[in-house]
């Protein structure tokens, strides 16, 4: 958060508009860990529990089949509770499930366990961008909401960092269970962070919602956001998924949110992050290269989301899909050529496959990875945005999981026409956003839900 942006804030509510941003945006630092840490953890636990490509497929997949459980399971329960409480719920079970992993004995157990941090990968993965979204002030949400991205990629980093230091006496158990640390603070921070207004305005706890506003607007803003607010409410009634998808009105916002959910998934980032050691590997590294080279992708990743942040209020949603989805396309067929032509072989050749995995990660750093996230919970109405917020998560996490689960198989078939296909979907991607997406930066949520419904 800039110092321009800090100067609109009262000067009373600054720092209590960190803390709470901060707080909110920890849910993603413990998706991206626990996503990251297997890619790490997987080089030494397939040698102790002798892993084949299949089981190895389900330890990694485990994780995104429980993560569409949990976010399958989680838009009523929050229209209910709010998604403050269902973060501090969610920062309860990353504690138990972390060292649940860590202890396990055989394979079967580790998957079960890791199914069991996925459902509570989804529940955050759904609440966080909900509630950064609807806590910010229209005029910085782009970057503020990128801050769950920020966050996926500070915990994948840090997830790199300590696998690479571990990695001298193969402690994958630690790897695992380390994540029960950010957990604590998640769980700790969010009992004393407030709720989302829009949600506190539904549950008829106005004055509250008022307060909650002037933290991060001036008296007079928070006022103007709080009569929005009402009226948006007022003319809002809940409305189940299956209704949407019947709607000639909303039919369109859905197809549009699915779109950019799936596609996110299927231009091939998870390959990177869960198999980023495997495939340099694969590229002639060996493993303490491999993984160091992973920790340098975190690092950029970390990078160019900052830069996203910074220029996705002031540029637009829309550029920056347009213009990553292209560099990410060129990026994977290099990478595919890499492998096809046998570049991997030669020192030439690692060199290229590791700029071509760099530039993929940069581009989909500033692109694809923070502004689907800013996206989703603008483009849905309020009568909507939980419960399909939940069911494109759902979506994203199934497509996810097929991507993760079957690339192992893949790779070993040949990656250069993996790479390929990525780098179709990327193509995919870039019409998408030409054709069916609009810009939704400057705008609050309720201007955005007028001009669409």
């Amino acid at each position: 958060m800039d110092t321009e942006t800090l100067a609109y804030f009262p000067t009373r509510s600054r720092n209590r508009a960190r803390i709470t941003y901060l707080f909110g945006a920890l849910g993603g630092i413990l998706f991206g860990y626990d996503s990251g840490v297997i890619a790490g953890a997987l080089l030494f636990i397939r040698k102790d529990m002798v892993l084949n490509a299949q089981l190895q497929g389900m330890v990694v997949g485990g994780l995104l089949l429980g993560a569409m459980i949990g976010a399958f399971g989680t838009g009523q329960i929050a229209d209910r509770f709010g998604s403050r409480k269902m973060l501090i719920g969610a920062g309860v079970m990353f504690i138990v499930t972390s060292v649940l992993s860590a202890l396990a004995p055989d394979p079967l157990t580790l998957i079960a366990a890791r199914v069991l941090i996925g459902i509570t990968i989804g529940v955050s993965t759904v609440q966080v961008p909900l509630y950064l979204s609807e806590i910010a002030p229209k005029h910085i949400r782009g970057g503020l909401a990128s801050m769950n991205q920020l966050a996926v990629a500070t915990g994948i980093l840090l997830s790199y960092v300590l696998c690479y230091l571990l990695a001298g006496h193969g402690q994958w158990r630690w790897m695992l269970g380390l994540a029960a640390v950010p957990s604590v603070f998640l769980t700790i921070g969010m009992i004393f962070q407030p709720d989302s207004p829009r949600w506190l305005v539904r549950q008829g706890r106005v004055d509250e919602a008022r307060r909650v506003l002037e933290i991060t607007n001036t008296p007079e803003d928070a006022a103007e956001s709080l009569r929005e607010i009402r009226e948006a409410n007022q003319t809002s009634n809940s409305v189940r998924v299956i209704d949407v998808l019947r709607s000639r009105a909303l039919r369109p916002i859905v197809i549009s949110v699915f779109g950019l959910a799936v596609l996110q998934q299927a231009l091939g980032i998870n390959t990177i992050v869960y198999y980023a050691p495997t495939i340099l590997r694969a590229a002639g590294f060996g493993e303490s290269a491999a993984l160091l080279n992973s920790v340098g992708l975190g690092v950029l990743s970390i990078i160019m989301t900052i830069f996203a942040a910074r220029v996705v209020d002031r540029v637009g949603r829309r550029p920056l899909l347009i213009g990553g989805a292209l560099v990410m396309a060129a990026s994977m067929a290099t990478l595919g050529c890499v492998f096809h032509f046998g570049g991997p072989a030669t020192a030439h050749g690692s060199v290229i496959a590791v700029a071509a995995l760099a530039v993929f990660k940069a581009a989909f750093s500033f692109s694809w990875g923070p502004v689907v996230w800013v996206m989703m919970p603008e483009l849905l109405p309020m009568r909507i945005r939980a419960r399909t917020m939940s069911a494109a998560a759902l979506a994203m996490f199934l497509m996810n999981f097929i991507v993760a689960s079957t690339f192992p198989a893949l790779l070993e078939m040949g990656p250069a026409s993996a790479f390929g296909a990525f780098s179709a979907c990327c193509l995919i991607a870039f019409l998408f956003a030409i054709y069916r997406i609009r810009e939704t930066a400057g705008l609050s949520l309720e201007e955005i839900e007028k001009d669409t419904v």
